[in-house]
């Protein structure tokens, strides 16, 4: 197995400083974050901006942190691949509304990809006793998906595909077969444990499940758990790596007894994959690997 690795760093999300302190939020602290991260192996990465409305799933989001903090990434970073949160669809946001935070991005040219849950959830856990009472409707449509797509493929974005469920995945396919998924796009298939009620098990029986519905696409994948520790306390990463697909890790999924910061978790991650015999990828190798457009360097 040699074909390089590519780590995604989910640098934050709904985690606190009181939950961990090395959580980067502001923009001087995310770019910082990203230059250790991509130092120890990272190419891909996933960040909420930090206003009062992120971690609010239905209401939409403003550009302005995340232009700020992709500038100056970009400073140091050309062609960095970091994509953006989205809103859920309560409360009567549209498929526009839910995107207008990635076109402006897009539009100060900043983006390579935009992210999307091609189906609909419940996401959410059970209450201390056990007992599954609350969640928040995360819903996408057929045709919020077909308004992303078509998007994603206008813009010359590659989308990144979070499959939550098999039946997202069967969505992708059918949009693979037709002709209709965006160049550059890649699927995650979120995995999830204890934390919350959602998807399959991290078990490699589980991972065989979605790579027998992938077989012959050549889409590229990779694996993240959701509520857990995918590198040390499960073999979800070994197993995904091993099989030729890719690995996310980062505060906004990890969780366990330790107080990581990003860089030490996707140093983790690396250095499984040195011992499997595949190198992290570069930056130029993911935009290769994905299949990603060309960097566009002109404001629209």
């Amino acid at each position: 197995m040699t074909s390089p690795l590519i780590i995604e760093a989910a640098l934050n999300g709904t985690i606190t400083k009181a939950q961990n302190p090395r959580v980067p939020l502001t923009p001087d602290e995310i770019a910082r974050d990203v230059d250790a991260c991509v130092a120890a192996g990272a190419s891909v990465f996933h960040s909420h901006a930090q206003e009062p409305n992120i971690g609010k799933l239905n209401r939409k989001h403003s550009s302005a942190l995340y232009i700020a903090t992709l500038r100056e990434i970009g400073k140091r970073h050309s062609g960095l691949v970091l994509y953006p949160t989205l809103p859920g669809a309560a409360d009567g946001l549209t498929m526009a509304d839910r995107y207008a935070h990635i076109a402006e991005i897009d539009d100060a040219a900043l983006l390579r990809v935009a992210p999307l849950d091609p189906g609909t959830i419940n996401f959410g856990r059970p209450d201390a006793d056990g007992v599954p009472r609350h969640s928040v409707l995360k819903a996408t449509s057929f045709d919020d998906v077909d308004y992303a797509f078509a998007f994603c493929r206008e813009r010359k974005l590659g989308s990144a595909l979070s499959i939550f469920e098999p039946g997202f995945l069967r969505l992708v396919l059918a949009h693979h077969r037709a002709g209709t998924l965006p160049r550059g796009s890649m699927v995650k298939f979120e995995f999830s444990d204890d934390w919350a009620l959602f998807g399959l098990p991290s078990t490699e029986l589980a991972l065989d499940v979605y790579l027998e519905m992938l077989r012959g696409t050549e889409i590229p994948w990779m694996v993240s758990l959701r509520g857990g520790d995918v590198c040390r306390g499960t073999g979800l990463a070994r197993a995904a790596i091993v099989r030729g697909g890719h690995v996310r890790v980062g505060i906004h999924d990890y969780a366990g007894a330790r107080v990581p910061s990003n860089e030490e978790l996707v140093a983790e991650v690396a250095a499984l994959g040195r011992s499997l015999g595949r190198e992290p990828a570069t930056l130029e190798e993911t935009s290769e690997i994905l299949g990603l457009p060309s960097v566009r360097t002109a404001v629209r």
